[in-house]
């Protein structure tokens, strides 16, 4: 018998990736806790209204002969297709909800002290959070690169600092 470690998988699946929360806040969980709180964002319903733009037209039936030409294509296109149509969103649970509001009210906060640091550290927690290029938004904003990394890494340094200060647990 080895000295391997055997988790269930049902109950808790083994993740080499799986996140360990530091003692105290650094700058690195900062930055995963404010990009957690924008993919939070992208969970939440969204509002009543006007339907956003796009199909109206109702969902039909499939017809035998659209059946037939989807059997045609290839493998990948057909994986892709089924994966669209299985897509689900699931919604944030409260407590997901409250550590987004508290990540947000950081950003507030920090808007206070400097707007500059605040503007480049929600832009970079947005683009990392819905998996854009932050290269081509230093592009299109016509910043550098480097500047833009420096700015935020004094942000996600700054705000660690704030919340060791006043002892706010790490989460």
């Amino acid at each position: 018998m080895t000295d391997e470690l055997k988790i269930n998988a049902l109950e808790c699946p083994y993740d080499e990736t799986r996140e360990t929360i530091p003692p105290r806040w650094e700058a690195e969980h900062v930055g995963r806790r404010l990009v957690k709180a924008f993919v939070t964002l992208d969970r939440l319903p969204r509002l009543r209204g006007p339907r956003e733009p796009g199909s109206h037209w109702p969902r039909h039936a499939i017809e035998w002969a659209d059946r037939l030409a989807q059997a045609e294509l290839s493998e990948a296109e057909r994986r892709m297709r089924e994966a669209a149509q299985n897509f689900t969103v699931l919604r944030p649970t409260a407590a997901e909800i409250a550590e987004m509001e508290k990540a947000f009210d950081w950003l507030r906060e920090l808007r206070g002290v400097d707007p500059g640091m605040a503007l480049v550290t929600s832009l970079w927690a947005l683009h990392t959070a819905r998996r854009k290029s932050v290269r081509r938004l230093c592009e299109q904003k016509k910043w550098a690169t480097y500047t833009f990394y420096r700015k935020r890494a004094k942000a996600l340094d700054y705000l660690a600092g704030v919340l060791n200060a006043r002892n706010v647990p790490v989460f």
